[in-house]
């Protein structure tokens, strides 16, 4: 063998292990379009379901309006928004769906472990000022629109209520990071953990008033929750902890003052 060729084999043996243990993937690479037309909601399906049987990693997305119905966070995948990036919901109630002991949501999750939503970039993470990097946006008069039509049709059984979904709703899941974006214009409630276990969402700003009683943050039988640091302007409860274990809040607000 030439120096030449042992020389390129070193290289290659080292650039392998990069290669195999690869964390972050653009958005873009699995055809997601930002151009606030174009439905992703199987682009980025897609993209979640290749990163987690990759064994984990970050999903970007960077400046644009990508259009979505309903998508389900898998094992060690976190969904990273940078400034100037939307997910924007859909406006057809039958794009969604979610957990079967929780609310319809854009982004939804059951049993999954080690999960995210951050719009903080990871040298930024701890900086208590990051606050609405990336946006999740519900459509939510257009959604209820449409809701309230289907339903008086008679296409659509049950309630308004049951049909609006959040714009987050998780259940059963361990290890959950919700941290620096801006959460507006839910149909339903905004964000929603039943029956969760190592919670943190912080530094969130919460702007959802487009339909009546929605709620922001609701912690519903989860145990080991911390709520830090947002700012919630909402039609109804800011806060909502039902039957829940070790939830520590530090520093959030309402228009109103503290929380």
């Amino acid at each position: 063998m030439t120096m030449k060729k042992y020389i390129i084999l070193l290289l290659l043996a080292a650039a392998t292990p990069r290669l195999a243990a690869q964390t972050d993937f653009k958005a873009s690479l699995f055809g997601c379009i930002s151009d606030g037309i174009t439905v992703n909601t199987q682009s980025i399906q897609t993209a979640i379901n290749t990163i987690s049987s990759r064994g984990g990693g970050m999903l970007h997305f960077y400046v644009g309006r990508y259009l979505t119905g309903a998508i389900e966070l898998k094992d060690n995948v976190t969904i990273v928004l940078h400034e100037g990036a939307t997910l924007v919901g859909v406006p057809s109630v039958y794009d969604y769906y979610g957990p079967a002991d929780a609310p319809k949501g854009l982004i939804v999750a059951e049993g999954r472990k080690n999960i995210g939503i951050v719009g903080s970039t990871p040298e930024r993470e701890f900086d208590t000022n990051v606050t609405g990097n990336g946006i999740i946006q519900g459509q939510g008069a257009l959604l209820t629109a449409n809701a309230e039509a289907q339903i008086a049709k008679g296409y659509l059984s049950g309630t308004l209520a049951q049909a609006a979904p959040a714009l987050i709703s998780f259940s059963a899941c361990t290890g959950v990071k919700v941290t620096g974006l801006t959460l507006q214009g839910a149909a339903g409630d905004v964000a929603t953990y039943k029956n969760c276990k190592d919670v943190e969402t912080a530094r969130l700003l919460i702007d959802s008033r487009e339909t009546p009683a929605s709620c922001g943050i609701t912690v519903d039988g989860c145990e080991n929750v911390s709520v830090n640091d947002n700012f919630v302007r909402v039609s109804g409860k800011a806060l909502r902890i039902v039957r829940s274990k070790g939830v520590k809040t530090r520093g959030n607000k309402t228009p109103a003052g503290k929380l």
